[in-house]
């Protein structure tokens, strides 16, 4: 599964893609560049209820999470800053 969404980044509307990492389960969101498909942000499914979660929410949900909390956290903003790969949990 792979959503593509906008996030707003110094006043210019950037497209991004966050994708379900591969694997028999959903455990990672990938977020990348959509034009370059570089990678931003791993969020993995890290601990008991992070893993649990992972497990039982619906693809979209956890994407949709995902998303709204790299917005957030501004976490798109600091990986293209530092040019290093972002991660954090679920």
């Amino acid at each position: 599964m792979i959503e593509a969404f906008d996030h707003k980044i110094g006043g210019t509307v950037m497209r991004f893609c966050a994708s379900l990492g591969e694997g028999p389960t959903p455990h990672r969101v990938i977020i990348s560049r959509a034009d370059t498909a570089e990678t931003l942000v791993i969020l993995d499914a890290a601990g008991l209820i992070s893993s649990i979660k992972a497990e039982i929410e619906e693809p979209e949900k956890l994407v949709a999470d995902a998303i709204r909390k790299v917005q957030n956290d501004g976490l798109i903003e600091r990986a293209l800053d530092t040019g290093a790969i972002q991660e954090t949990t679920l």
